[in-house]
């Protein structure tokens, strides 16, 4: 480069000048919106001082006073479109335009208060309704996870035949398996539960806890914040004992203490030492308090029995979820022919973690979220009747103001404001409803419960993003019921609003084909929204009405875990007398019936299960091996719950252990393997070929609902608590007096025998059943309310239109009456026209139900989605509501007196 010599001189830059003087005159455009006033005031003096001095010239030149001033003015151009030009050129013409636009809609929203309540209350029931719903489906559905790139994190799990095809956890032996021989994977990690008990911190805590491997955690891309992760030389068996703590047992057990990093705490009655705390946000699985170190032994990846193991993966890039199951199916197919007894026909399902996590919940607010949305559209539509048939009675404004020269785009821009004004309005109120209804759609997700395959939610925030929904839902609506007038507005003539408001009242069939399209769709919409609750509503009443094969009233259940410090599995004697003696304290307290122990507890969603072969049966192929529900019970545990004996004995004292073997079996075990023999007596084997265990049938029971009335029912074995202690026990209680008010009394008796035991949850078993049907009877509630809505807003805008068409013929009625129609013929007439736009109404309802309902059919109990009567029942319904809205305005019609009518022509 050659130096610049010092008297040269660079161009100057001819844009700089042009954005200063732009950026000048916006600052003075936007000064001059203040103060108006004064500006005007110098304006007209300036204008004033201009037409003097031409009047004085004139004068000069012979002319008279007035003469002169009039040629002053001629000459001059107008004063009114000099002041308005210099106006437009000192402002913000745009604004100020839209600024008058507003304060003309709300003095006309104030001539109109009826019209504007009914609309903006309209508006607000569906903005709010919409809103609180999103909340919902952003808070569970859109929430970011807290992971390195979540969309290639998978969950792994097992479907085997001898489990029903339910997807399950796998061996370890599977596992292994397939992280040596994958391609598809950077890594697959393990990890099994692993509840503890943490003692040493005021009272004993039993915590939900989580044993994963080292790379777990690294799957899933998360670091604590204070700390770190343990490493794969400390996830080893005889490793050091080292754990990480949950963000929520930080801050209630040790007051966010940042020291607790490298100290120790008890768990089990051992020594951890804590490494980690982990983020807020991070909540895998669900309610987990604490991670360890799974510690698999080498030996134990050759286990391909036990499934117990639960997989994570992350993909590599590029892979798909399809191209990775098939390779893991392809993986067990090959383990099919080395370990047939316990791989034959397991099929390997690969989830995403995102829908593992939303679990059963995603479908019913997806179509939830779509229910709001037909009534946020029947709302619109309803707004947008009522605006047409008032939007009608403007035609002398429309026409002056055409006729003055006013741009159809004037009248766009007016409308439009107009519909943001009532939109804005409405969106206001909706947010307040939404933040109402968001508090109560917290029953959608019961946290006592644990087979419910939902998220924990324990708050759904109002944050930022449902804000930014509320905004857009209201411009969408004003936009919605807004297009109908401004359309009509666009398509207005001078002349033609003239002629029309000449002609009185007489409506105009473009007007009245608008509005009954309107009905129309309303009409159907509601019929959609109706046939679904119907729907859904009667799914929720065959649930009611089954049984749950117990009876849940005056039962309340205390829930333990024995830690293994003080329970160890070899001392099995001591399991026995903690239960003898709990149950013991527990029969003995006042308003006490009966008291019993059970290993799981119905709808608590704990479960185990045991494989079984029957005497004299050929050994199953491998895989086939049959599995049941094992459950474990003490003598008075079908007194307390009341589940019928059907056949045979129950448990007593005597069968203990060391004695014969018994054990009982469900109606649905029987039915199945023994049909119509009688299974008294019969033996199962509960354990292997090569080492059986058998075992004597002494009864038969009722089934028992344990997954909560609509799932299927399983097939149930009921050994003797003590010949098979269980280090996880349910104390069921039957109380003569509210079981709620024996809580306390319930864990002192508990307390009596081991006072550092902690209760994991003291809970009455109809709160339980009650929070297992949560999901479906909030979907209950909410569909029925949408439902009741949509017919509401129906009746209205049926009326509406109605009413509105009655005034509009108020002369052709009167004429028709006083060419001798008869009251009966009006009512007829008028009831006619409704009707005809009722029943074009529900035969594309009926349409549009037959193939939206099938979305239904997953979600529904024993009740079909095409179920004709309920089809029936909400046309009925409809047509019922669609009369009476019809009927008030005939009657009025069929009252018109024709004098008074032909006189006001």
């Amino acid at each position: 480069m050659h130096p610049r010599p010092r008297d040269e001189k660079s161009s100057p830059d001819p844009a700089r000048p042009r954005m200063t003087d732009r950026l000048r005159t916006l600052l003075s455009r936007c000064a001059s919106l203040f103060g108006r006033k004064k500006l005007d005031a110098e304006l007209d003096e300036e204008l004033r001082s201009h037409l003097d001095m031409a009047t004085e010239e004139n004068m000069k030149r012979g002319l008279s006073r007035q003469a002169a001033r009039t040629a002053a003015l001629r000459q001059f151009g107008g004063v009114v479109q000099t002041r308005q030009s210099y106006r437009e050129q000192r402002g913000l013409p745009l604004f100020e335009t839209v600024v008058q636009d507003i304060r003309f809609g709300m003095r006309m929203l104030r001539k109109s208060p009826g019209f504007a309540i009914v609309a903006v209350l309209t508006l607000a029931l569906g903005i709010g309704a919409n809103t609180a719903i999103f909340s919902v489906v952003k808070a569970v559905l859109l929430a970011r996870l807290p992971y390195k790139d979540p969309s290639r994190i998978v969950v792994v799990w097992t479907a085997s035949p001898a489990r029903g095809g339910i997807p399950l956890g796998s061996s370890p032996g599977d596992f292994a398996s397939w992280k040596q021989n994958n391609t598809v994977f950077e890594d697959l990690a393990p990890s099994y539960d692993d509840e503890k008990t943490l003692t040493g911190q005021g009272a004993p805590q039993f915590l939900i806890g989580y044993a994963v491997a080292a790379n777990y955690l690294r799957v899933l891309g998360v670091e604590p914040q204070i700390g770190r992760l343990y490493t794969d030389q400390e996830d080893k068996p005889g490793g050091p004992r080292v754990a990480l703590v949950s963000d929520h047992l930080w801050h209630t057990t040790f007051n966010a203490d940042p020291g607790i990093i490298g100290k120790a705490i008890t768990l089990d009655g051992s020594s951890y030492t804590v490494l980690g705390v982990m983020p807020p946000g991070f909540n895998y699985p669900a309610t987990v308090d604490i991670w360890t170190p799974s510690a698999i032994a080498p030996a134990a990846l050759d286990d391909f029995k036990n499934s117990y193991i639960r997989i994570i993966g992350r993909l590599k890039p590029g892979v798909t979820l399809a191209q990775a199951q098939n390779e893991l199916n392809a993986i067990e197919s090959q383990l099919m022919s080395t370990h047939p007894d316990t791989d034959a026909g397991n099929r390997i399902i690969v989830v995403p973690l995102r829908e593992q996590l939303d679990g059963d919940i995603r479908k019913p607010l997806l179509i939830l979220m779509g229910a709001v949305g037909v009534v946020l559209l029947i709302a619109c539509a309803n707004v947008a009747g009522l605006a047409l048939a008032r939007d009608a009675e403007r035609r002398k404004e429309i026409a002056v103001r055409l006729a003055l020269g006013a741009t159809r785009m004037r009248l766009l821009r007016q409308f439009l404001i107009e519909s943001l004004l009532l939109a804005a309005m409405g969106g206001a109120a909706g947010l307040a409803i939404g933040l109402v209804l968001t508090r109560a759609l917290l029953t959608l997700f019961p946290n006592d419960v644990a087979n419910l395959d939902i998220p924990k939610v324990t708050a759904i925030p109002m944050d930022l993003g449902v804000f930014l929904f509320a905004l857009a839902a209201t411009l969408l609506t004003a936009v919605l019921f807004g297009i109908a007038p401004v359309l009509r507005a666009m398509h207005a003539e001078a002349s033609d609003a003239s002629k029309e408001w000449s002609r009185g009242n007489t409506a105009s069939r473009t007007s009245n084909r608008s509005r009954s399209a309107i009905v129309i769709a309303e009409v159907a919409l509601s019929l959609m929204l109706l046939t679904a609750a119907g729907l859904v509503v009667a799914s929720f009443q065959r649930v009611l009405d089954s049984s749950l094969g117990f009876h849940s009233g005056h039962l309340l259940a205390l829930q333990v875990f024995l830690p293994p410090d003080h329970y160890p599995q070899k001392d099995l004697v001591k399991q026995r007398l903690f239960v003898q003696q709990v149950v013991g304290k527990m029969n003995a307290l006042p308003g006490v019936e009966s008291a019993a122990a059970t290993n799981f507890l119905p709808l608590i969603g704990f479960w185990g299960t045991t494989s079984f072969q029957l005497r004299g049966q050929a050994p199953p192929q491998g895989g086939q091996v049959p599995e049941a529900d094992e459950r474990v019970i003490t003598p008075e545990y079908l007194r307390t719950m009341e589940i019928p004996l059907l056949r045979g004995r129950t448990f007593t004292v005597a069968d203990r252990a060391g004695g014969a073997q018994v054990i009982m079996i469900n109606q649905t075990f029987a039915n199945r393997f023994f049909k119509d023999k009688n299974p008294v007596g019969e033996e199962l084997n509960l354990g292997t070929a090569i080492k059986p265990d058998w075992w004597q049938i002494v009864g038969v029971t009722g089934d028992v609902k344990a997954f909560g009335q609509d799932q299927p029912t399983h097939l149930d074995i009921y050994q003797p608590y003590d010949q098979v202690p269980y280090p996880i026990i349910a104390f069921t209680l039957r109380t003569t007096a509210d079981p709620a008010a024996m809580v306390k009394a319930a864990q002192q008796a508990l307390w009596s025998v081991d006072p550092d035991l902690p209760v994991y949850k003291a809970i009455t078993l109809d709160s339980l059943a009650s929070q297992t049907l949560a999901l479906r009877r909030t979907s209950s509630v909410l569909f029925s309310g949408f439902a009741a809505l949509a017919l509401v807003l129906a009746c209205i805008g049926i009326y509406g239109v109605m009413a509105y068409a009655v005034t509009q013929r108020r002369q052709e009625i009167g004429v028709r009456m006083a060419l001798g129609a008869r009251r009966a013929d009006v009512l007829r007439m008028v009831m006619g026209f409704g009707f005809r736009m009722t029943f074009a109404g529900i035969l594309l309802g009926l349409a549009g139900a037959l193939a939206s309902t099938r979305l239904l059919a997953s979600l529904l109990f024993q009740t079909s989605a095409m179920n004709p009567l309920i089809f029936s029942a909400a046309a009925a319904v409809l047509l019922a509501v669609a009369i009476l809205a019809s009927y008030l305005p005939a009657r009025r019609a069929a009252s018109i007196d024709p004098m008074q009518a032909l006189r006001a022509e």
